[in-house]
Parts: structure tokens; C-alpha cells; sequence
């Protein structure tokens, strides 16, 4: 819950299955953003494939939708690494952006899981460098992926 000039701004992280029919259509906006800053090519039937959607079969990846009592308003697909939670992506409707949904839908992810939370920006994406830098307290590190691209680690510790 975060409260903004006397209004409060609920949202909830719902743990939904990776094939939930509400995650599709937002992961296929988020990927459609992310190919005007990478190169991307979706499919003959212009739907984007997710790369690493195996992945979220196991007690270790969490597919969650973020809910405003009213509507589905992002999502974010979250990983146990270690001691820690990492976000594999996060993202929110671009109509819900700037009144601070991913702030409290950050901090509904961080209530389910509490503890130790990790993620990595890419260099590409200064929108999202400049909202996580506004999230975290804590300045990132830049690190060399084993893909060879750097990113910047965000840590939240307990």
C-alpha cells in the first residue's frame, strides 16, 4: 500500500500460473517494447515468443500479475537465486505509468517475498535505470553479464 497525496494506491501481486490468459497479452506488450530498443522479430503471426518461458514451471520462478482492485495493471516474473529473490522482468501498462503503480507494485512483490531482492537493467533502457535508481536506496553496480552485456545490479537487502 503506498499512499500519495492523501489518496492510497493499493496493488497486489497474484501468483498465477506462466499460462494464466491474463499474462499473455501483457507479456507480449512488454516484449513489443523491448524490441524498439533490441533487436527483436516476432513470429510470421506477429506474436513474440518468450524466451525463457520453461522456466516458470518450477517452485523457483514466479509468474505474478499486479492488481489495483479494479484491474490487471502489470506483471513481473520473479526467480529464487541463492538467499534471493531476482527480477527476471518486470512491467508495468505504460497508461498506468507515472502514478507511482510500479513503486507499489515493487513494494507488493517485495510483501510476498520478503528477505533479499536483486534485478539488472540493461544500459539500453534509461527509462527503467531512472525509475529503479528512484526504487532502491542503495546506488547500483555495474556488472559484465556471461552474455556479454552489461547491466546494472539493484539489491534490496533484508
Amino acid at each position: 500500500m503506498l499512499t500519495i497525496h492523501r489518496q492510497t494506491l493499493v496493488i497486489r501481486a497474484l501468483l498465477v500460473p506462466f499460462d494464466d490468459p491474463r499474462l499473455g497479452p501483457m507479456l507480449q506488450e512488454y516484449m513489443r517494447e523491448w524490441s524498439a530498443i533490441l533487436p527483436m522479430r516476432p513470429e510470421a503471426d506477429g506474436r513474440f515468443v518468450y524466451p525463457h518461458a520453461y522456466r516458470f514451471v518450477d517452485d523457483d520462478h514466479e509468474p505474478l500479475l499486479f492488481d489495483d482492485g479494479a484491474k490487471i495493471v502489470g506483471f513481473a516474473l520473479a526467480r529464487r537465486v541463492d538467499d534471493a529473490w531476482q527480477v527476471q522482468e518486470f512491467f508495468v501498462l505504460p497508461a498506468e505509468r507515472r502514478r507511482r503503480v510500479g513503486q507499489a507494485a515493487f513494494a507488493a512483490l517485495v510483501s510476498r517475498r520478503p528477505g533479499p531482492w536483486t534485478l539488472t537493467v540493461r544500459e539500453e533502457n534509461p527509462a527503467a535505470l531512472a525509475f529503479w535508481s528512484r526504487v532502491f536506496a542503495e546506488p547500483p553496480v555495474t556488472e559484465l553479464g556471461a552474455d556479454g552485456v552489461s547491466r546494472r545490479r539493484f539489491w534490496l537487502r533484508a
